[in-house]
Order: C-alpha cells, then structure tokens, then sequence
C-alpha cells in the first residue's frame, strides 16, 4: 500500500511511540468512529476539527497502517529539548503560525508524493469551547491544489476521561478542478468553504 508505515522502514523509536500509542488509545480514549470508517488509500489530507492534544493520535492508530504526518504548531514543536527530539519521532512537522514560512508545504508535498497522509487543523488553534467550528483558514485548499490529494473530513467530539472517545470520518473528496490561472484568493476561499461544510456536516452524526 503506497505510503504505509511498512514502506517507510521506521526506527525502533518511532515503531515503539506508535505501539505505545495505539496501546493507550485502546486502552484510555476506546474511540468510537460515528458512521463507517472510509477506507484511505493514497496520498491524503486529513482536515480535522481541533479539540484536544490526542486528536491527532487517535486518528494516527485508527489508520495504524499507513503513514500519517500531524502538522503541529512551531512554538510547541521547538518549545524544548524534549520537544525537539519527541516530534520528528512522532513523524509531525512544524508550521509556523505566526510568520509566512513554506517548509510545512514542502514537507507535507513531499510526503504526499510518496503516498503518505497529512493532518492539519484548519482552525489554527484549538477549539477549547467545543462547540462548533472556528473559522478555516487556508491552508488545507492550498495544500491539496498544489499536491492533487484528496480531501478527508474528520470531526472530534470534545472528549473527557472516563468517556469513549468519538468522532466521524467522512468519504474523501478532491477539490473543483484549478482555474487556469492557478489557486486564486476566490477559488481558494471557496473551496476551504467546501471543506469547512464537509466537516461541519459531520457534526451531527458525532453528537446525536
């Protein structure tokens, strides 16, 4: 399977985060897919509702097998030593939210290229009400213009110990075709509405 944990030949240290994940998901979230859970094959981009800290582990083990990189903000990513080392190994990439910086695209393209998956949050922070969504920036539509990937929407349910962890998955999609002169502000804003409705939509499966 293009962009699959196997293909990537991981580390012992990355194998042994992720099976230490998928052990405390199981074990402490127990999450629940509202809905059927697609199957994704090929280079996706996971464009996710923003919550808590293990959105993006969750959705990481639930596709245990292919190989996902969680976008996580700069200031966390390089806040220490720690940090520094435990991200790479995580296979995250930074983005800098407060400075134009393109070496969160060039990784994510990359990745894409080989198949793999991206998780970005399109509300830039997280969602710490719970309720609803924040408004989308960007990013996500240009992403998927520029590498041709399709579209996951992911809905998280706000999520507190001792309950089930729940969220939805919907069916991947691709973007309306470029204009010809490229990923113009409109086309842009336009279609980050069209994601920001996929994921709005899945709400309602999440929280019936």
């Amino acid at each position: 399977m293009a962009g699959s944990v196997k293909e990537a030949r991981l580390g012992f240290a990355a194998r042994l985060l992720r099976g230490l994940a998928w052990l405390v998901v199981h074990t402490v979230q127990r999450p629940k897919v509202c809905g059927p859970k697609p199957v994704v094959e090929g280079p996706a981009i996971f464009v996710c509702r923003h919550v808590g800290l293990m959105d993006p582990v969750v959705l990481m083990v639930l596709y245990f097998k292919k190989l996902i990189h969680p976008l996580v903000a700069k200031d966390y990513y390089e806040a220490n030593g720690f940090t520094r080392a435990f991200y790479p190994i995580a296979q995250c990439y930074p983005i800098d939210r407060h400075n134009v910086s393109t070496r969160w695209m060039e990784l994510s393209l990359e990745a894409l290229k080989k198949g793999e998956g991206i998780i970005i949050y399109p509300e830039g922070r997280r969602n710490k009400s719970g309720e609803g969504l924040l408004p989308f920036q960007n990013g996500a539509a240009l992403l998927a213009a520029r590498s041709g990937a399709q579209v996951v929407p992911v809905y998280n349910a706000f999520w507190k110990f001792p309950h089930r962890y729940r969220l939805a998955i919907g069916e991947p999609f691709h973007l309306d075709p470029l204009p010809p002169e490229g990923p113009s502000s409109a086309w842009l804003s336009s279609q980050t509405d069209r994601i920001q409705s996929a994921v709005a939509a899945l709400g309602a499966s999440v929280d019936a």
